[in-house]
């Protein structure tokens, strides 16, 4: 969009039109930093509440304490502030009303009235709750008594008040909000001397109405602070610069301009408190996974960004270094800033074709980088968008804002492999190794090797490598034959995988679902109850489970492999599943096992796929004909508790959901694709080989015998009785559940799915939570350490 717009003459330059070319700004914004407030606020509530659990004594205490005092204070201030606050909190919502339509703030109205009916409703529906359903902790904390009867735990005008105020919290009311505040602390002073609200439900007031007021916020958004061209180009002229026309350029994620001026072109980036918090979640997200070395540094607030893309454009200028040089930083207004440069006309480095990048190019990036290196002057930003090659061929680096001075050697070293991937996405591995060793030599460039790893590449490279993966692995073996240095091992970045963040919230699901099932067993019942005897036989039948395993395996496998080397294998998944989900560690150590000893990788990878289906594929059958054999309902009416249910509906919903994604599906589509031209191939010769066929079955069925007859003896051991197929059925259920659900061994899912199987079939309940305690005492816990042993010794001799 193309304007013309007056600027008001200055005493230095002339007044005259300036041509405005940007496209039209938003009228409102939902502010990132809203949504952070109502995080921490609903963070807040809930702390409060697990403390209202924790110190109960506490929180009634401070109420008594302060209603105490009502004693002490005399009854005519108290009576007075009362008087006022009350009707203060009376006439404030009506005239927030009208003074908002007199400035015809319509949309403002509608958003002030809709917080306080939702801050109302939802004081009213927790206090119900507070009152009748909750916990008698809750109760005991939030609920004032008065005259003998439970008064109102969220007291709904201060709600009201506190979410309206949220909503108007932008406009220049300061008397409305003085009064406000007044209204609010008086009333609650005046309560908490009367005894007619608790401590608990004071602060909860507050926390409720602010939340309501935030999410309206978020909901509707709020009026954009960001300033537009023309006020952008009026303080360009009113500091002296001439500016005749200003320019969008959408080049990243900021507002940038580009401005033609008497004093040549200029960069204008321009930044407002409308992105306030938006680099909050990466940056938080960046810093659980990932080490700060080799991280840019986010700018959280526009007084932040403004300090940090300041120092780093001087710091980079001084170390001799090329970046458009900074001229001024100047104020728009009380809610956004402009930061002028230097403009350098010239093409990012990702849209130059090959061959129109000289060797002379390459060599002049790597001598801006060595001169950063020498003054411990890291960018963190280096990629293929942040190199520019200027009209002149002059290499210059754009947008240093993320990196640090006295930056840390890791840093420096991420710099220099973030730039080696850049250039060899535009011009091979090749020239970009051989100028590089030129110019800053084999030692300097072999440092950079270990650091050759996505998570420590900008985000834009990371896309920019999508499909090209390879480059990594060339561009690696390239300076390892280059710099004649032996490949390190490397760099270990990452602080958290995602994986490993999925086990822990496994973990603390199972440990509260293992909690609520065996919250009612204790050890000395556990001990007296057990027949210890019939737990050497159970141990036995483990063992036996991990023959039946190997022999499984090896049935799909027609290389010859160390049958003991893959029982030991085995034996290790039992240290192993503390660390995965139970399918995701058997698929990875059978495949490792296999290629260790010797079979090529996709080879082993189809056998352990078709392993896995073959599981599947008769485990079903079995669990329908025993079914039908035991004659009972055990299959059908399992019932697991409330909790591991809904775990698994979350699991197999997020499936679901995953399975719409493109990207996933076509992930799905290709390990399909990969089994049925590996492992499909596999089962058939399985199929047509009459001596496998029979291995294959064999330990498939020896291996799940040896699991029901584990757990038959182990409900013999506690005094349990039970039909021996029905069993069989609650055994196998309970097992393919616990493989579905993302926790170590189905930790938590597989004891409620037993517990609650083994009471359909006439077994007490106290008597079924000790069985399955003491199955999966000795199926899961007692074989860590001997699985720890034969992981460790098998790593040290290369076998796994």
């Amino acid at each position: 969009m193309t304007e013309t717009t007056e600027v008001t003459r200055t005493r230095r330059v002339p007044a005259g039109k300036i041509v405005v070319e940007e496209p039209p700004l938003p009228r409102r914004t939902r502010r990132p930093i809203d949504g952070l407030r109502l995080v921490f606020v609903l963070v807040l509530m809930t702390a409060l509440a697990a403390l209202a659990v924790v110190a109960e004594r506490t929180l009634t205490s401070l109420t008594a304490d302060l209603a105490a005092l009502n004693r002490v204070v005399p009854s005519g201030p108290v009576d007075f502030i009362a008087l006022a606050s009350e009707l203060a909190s009376l006439l404030l919502p009506p005239v927030l009303v009208f003074l908002l339509m007199v400035r015809g703030r319509m949309r403002t109205t509608v958003e002030l009235l809709a917080a306080g009916a939702v801050a109302s409703v939802a004081a009213a529906l927790l206090s119900n709750w507070l009152a009748g359903a909750a916990p008698e902790r809750l109760h005991d904390t939030f609920v004032p008594v008065v005259n003998g009867f439970d008064g109102t735990a969220v007291p709904a005008m201060p709600t009201l008040l506190v979410a309206m105020m949220t909503v108007i919290s932008r406009l220049q009311l300061p008397r409305i909000r003085q009064v406000a505040t007044f209204a609010i602390a008086g009333s609650f002073a005046v309560w908490l001397f009367q005894g007619e609200v608790t401590v608990g439900g004071l602060l909860v007031s507050l926390a409720l109405g602010r939340a309501m007021g935030l999410l309206v916020r978020l909901i509707s958004g709020q009026p954009s602070l960001a300033p537009n061209g023309h006020k952008v180009a009026a303080v360009l002229r009113d500091n002296g610069y001439d500016v005749t026309s200003l320019r969008a350029d959408p080049v990243d994620k900021y507002r940038r301009y580009i401005a033609e001026s008497s004093q040549g072109a200029l960069g204008v980036l321009v930044l407002d408190r409308d992105d306030d918090g938006a680099g909050i979640v990466v940056r938080a997200a960046d810093q659980i996974r990932t080490r700060e070395e080799v991280l840019p540094r986010q700018m959280v607030t526009m007084r932040n960004a403004v300090n940090q893309i300041t120092l780093q454009a001087l710091a980079v200028s001084r170390a001799g270094a090329r970046t458009p040089k900074l001229r001024n930083v100047l104020r728009i207004g009380s809610d956004a800033a402009a930061i002028v440069y230097d403009h350098v006309p010239g093409t990012i480095l990702a849209n130059m074709p090959a061959d129109q990048v000289t060797d002379a190019m390459l060599e002049d990036l790597w001598r801006q980088l060595g001169r950063l290196r020498r003054n411990e002057v890291a960018h963190r930003r280096i990629s293929g968008r942040t190199i520019l090659i200027s009209e002149a061929g002059k290499i210059w680096l754009l947008d240093p804002s993320g990196g640090e001075v006295a930056a840390p050697e890791l840093a420096i070293r991420a710099d220099l492999a973030q730039a080696l991937v850049g250039c060899a996405l535009v011009v091979g591995v090749d020239r970009t190794i051989d100028t590089a060793i030129r110019v800053l030599g084999r030692d300097v460039v072999s440092a950079a090797i270990p650091l050759l790893q996505p998570v420590a590449l900008a985000r834009s490279t990371r896309l920019d490598l999508k499909g090209r993966r390879d480059v990594l692995t060339k561009l690696r073996d390239g300076l390892v034959s280059s710099t004649g240095q032996e490949p390190d091992e490397p760099v270990r970045l990452q602080r958290l995988r995602p994986l490993s963040l999925l086990t822990g919230v496994g973990v603390v699901f199972a440990v509260y679902l293992v909690g609520t099932q065996l919250s009612d067993v204790s050890l000395t019942q556990l001990w007296s109850q057990t027949d210890w005897r019939w737990l050497f036989l159970a141990i036995v039948l483990i063992f036996t489970s991990y023959i039946g395993a190997t022999f499984a395996l090896l049935g799909f496998v027609p290389e010859k492999v160390p049958f003991w080397r893959v029982v030991g294998a085995q034996v290790s998944l039992g240290f192993l599943r503390l660390f995965a989900p139970a399918t995701v560690g058997v698929v990875a150590i059978n495949i490792r096992v296999l290629t260790k000893a010797g079979v090529a990788a996709p080879l082993a990878a189809a056998s352990v796929a078709a392993n896995q289906v073959a599981n599947v594929s008769i485990t079903f059958p079995v669990i329908g004909i025993l079914g039908v054999v035991s004659g009972s309902s055990a299959a059908p009416d399992i019932d697991p508790s409330l909790n591991t249910l809904i775990i698994v509906l979350i699991v197999l919903a997020a499936a679901a959901v995953l399975a719409l994604i493109p990207p996933v599906r076509l992930r799905l589509r290709a390990l399909w694709s990969d089994f049925a031209q590996r492992g499909l191939p596999r089962l058939l010769d399985v199929l047509s080989n009459p001596r496998k066929l029979l291995m294959a079955l064999a330990g498939i069925v020896l291996q799940s015998a040896s699991l029901i007859f584990c757990f038959y003896v182990c409900l013999k051991a506690v005094g349990g009785a039970a039909n021996l197929a029905a069993m069989a059925v609650v055994q196998l259920v309970g097992n393919t559940l616990g493989m579905a659900v993302p926790t170590p061994g189905g930790l938590g899912a597989v004891e409620a799915a037993l517990t609650a199987g083994v009471s359909t079939l006439g077994v007490g309940a106290t008597t079924a939570v000790t069985a399955v305690l003491v199955f999966r005492l000795v199926s899961f816990w007692l074989p860590i350490l001997p699985g720890w042993v034969l992981w460790t010794q098998m790593q040290r001799r290369d076998l796994l």
